[in-house]
């Protein structure tokens, strides 16, 4: 299975004039990025809708896999909601494999604002065959 890069994506896309143009950088062996998220995605007032959410987790582990060279798909994604995510204001995201066996890839991920978690994520990749 091809992956083509269509450069549209609406996080990490840099052709996408609707995007977030998100880049990523690795650090302490983490896949990073930073964003602020607009009050056009919230759910509740001021706060980012949870789909949105779950949304940047699975971008940030779907990174760090590609980062490792494999190319896999999500195939589950399992959040955790710790507090709000406010809009407006800047967040970090970070993500890194933490297993791999076989055609299975299981990364992990946050979401952290003002130096707290927000959200977390663990994710299941699939290695096409």
């Amino acid at each position: 299975m091809d992956f083509p890069d269509t450069h549209h994506c609406f996080l990490c896309g840099n052709q996408n004039p609707m995007g977030f143009k998100l880049k990523f950088k690795e650090d302490n062996g983490d896949t990073v990025s930073e964003a602020s998220i607009p009050s056009q995605y919230q759910g509740f007032d001021g706060v980012v809708h949870g789909g949105i959410v779950a949304t940047f987790l699975d971008e940030i582990m779907a990174q760090a896999v590609k980062k490792s060279g494999q190319k896999a798909m999500t195939g589950t994604l399992t959040v955790k909601y710790r507090k709000p995510c406010r809009t407006d204001e800047k967040i970090q995201i970070r993500g890194r494999i933490v297993e791999i066996n076989g055609r299975i890839i299981k990364a992990q991920g946050e979401i952290i604002q003002d130096q707290e978690i927000v959200a977390e994520g663990e994710g299941i990749f699939v290695i096409p065959r």
